[in-house]
This record gives structure tokens, C-alpha cells and sequence, in this order.
């Protein structure tokens, strides 16, 4: 079965980080790779110095989309750490990871 974790990723208030998780996401998506994203552990490497071809195959892909990011290691291997989190937990979880939680003062005080 294959997952699709697309989404407009337009709860991200970061611009730069929006783009690169989106386009990591249709990239995964693309190479049917999530199923595999949510067991892969890269090691004491990280992603950043991962040689296994699937991440390889990831970062290409990256980069042959239309409006790539250009990822230095440390980007690539950060947007790689956001794929996993969506591939392990859902996009719902990951939603609420990446929304900032507005506190309603009056029910703070409420509780107190």
C-alpha cells in the first residue's frame, strides 16, 4: 500500500522550511518511499551522510523538481528529520507539531 502524505503544508509559517518539507514531501510521495521512511533509521551518519540509495534517490529527487531548495547538508538532513516524523506519526500529528498553540489567557486564569 502506498502512502501519500501531500499536503499544502500551509500551517508552516516559515516559508523557507514550507518549501523544503513540501518539496521532500512530493518527492518521497513521487518515488513511493514513504512506507519505507517510516522504518528507515540512518545510523550514527544521520541523513546527511546517509549512503543508502533511497535517501540518495530522495535528495535527487529533491533537486530535479521544479523549484528545488538547494539544500546544504545540514537543510536536506532537517527536512529529512520532518519527512520521517510525518511518515512515523501522520500529518495530523505533525500538524499539530508545526502550529503554534494559542493560549487563551481567560481560561488559564479559569483553571487557576
Amino acid at each position: 500500500m502506498s502512502l501519500n502524505y501531500n499536503s499544502d503544508f500551509d500551517f508552516i509559517e516559515d516559508s523557507h522550511t514550507r518549501s523544503m518539507v513540501s518539496n521532500g514531501s512530493d518527492a518521497v510521495t513521487q518515488l513511493e518511499l514513504w512506507e519505507w521512511l517510516k522504518s528507515f533509521e540512518p545510523g550514527s551518519t544521520g541523513f546527511m551522510f546517509s549512503d543508502d540509495s533511497n535517501v540518495t534517490r530522495i535528495g535527487n529527487k529533491m533537486e530535479s523538481m521544479p523549484n528545488p531548495p538547494s539544500h546544504s547538508g545540514s537543510s536536506f538532513a532537517l527536512t529529512m528529520r520532518h519527512l520521517q516524523y510525518i511518515a512515523k506519526h501522520g500529518m495530523d500529528e505533525y500538524k499539530k507539531k508545526m502550529t503554534p498553540t494559542i493560549v487563551n489567557v481567560r481560561s488559564v486564569e479559569d483553571n487557576e
